[in-house]
């Protein structure tokens, strides 16, 4: 598993980098959009963030990207 960035155009995700897969292999995708500062404040948002919500949403992303690893080593 890994984190790649694309560019979706024409219909299509185009990986800004080459991905280490054979011709017609089938791959899962999950999209995150990237914060568009045109439409977020992210300044306001940053502000707004209360510390132990961020450590509390750290330590989730954390464990979960642990059991994601886990899961792959089975």
């Amino acid at each position: 598993m890994r984190t790649v960035e694309a560019l979706y155009e024409d219909g299509l995700l185009k990986p800004q980098t080459p991905l280490p897969l054979r011709p017609g292999e089938r791959v899962g995708v999950i999209v995150v959009r990237q914060p568009d500062p045109s439409r977020w404040n992210l300044d306001r948002l940053a502000r707004v963030g209360r510390e132990e919500d961020v450590a509390l949403a750290e330590q989730g992303l954390a464990q979960w990207s642990e059991a994601l690893d886990t899961e792959d080593r089975s």
